[in-house]
């Protein structure tokens, strides 16, 4: 029997052929790999504004998610622009805030390569 979840039906890229199980990773007559169901993975803890007002200091919106290597790389990138001009400083800036709000929402398991059986 079919499981919930009656509002899209999911189907098989290369056979066609309907998938029934809701958290099914390949298909069960093909056995091609799937998409994932759900993309954006929800992080209780992690308040998206609070990282994006943080990145007015390059980088500690970074800090702020738990990644200190790619927050310290964001600080001295952003400065390193802003010294070679101001336009330059802005945009990146804005990158490095945007990276840090919304950065990582995808699933990790999304895009996971089967394991050699």
């Amino acid at each position: 029997m079919p499981e919930g979840d009656f509002a899209r039906p999911r189907f098989c890229s290369r056979c066609g052929q309907a998938i029934v199980v809701n958290d099914a990773a390949f298909c069960k007559n093909c056995g091609a790999p799937l998409g994932p169901r759900e993309w954006i993975k929800r992080d209780p803890g992690f308040n998206p504004v609070l990282a994006l007002v943080l990145s007015i200091v390059p980088g500690l919106g970074h800090v702020y998610r738990g990644r200190v290597g790619r927050g310290i790389m964001w600080f001295f990138g952003v400065s390193f622009c802003y010294a070679a001009s101001v336009g330059l400083g802005i945009v990146i800036h804005f990158i490095c805030a945007s990276n840090a709000a919304f950065a990582g929402t995808v699933r990790e398991d999304a895009f996971a390569t089967p394991r050699s059986r």
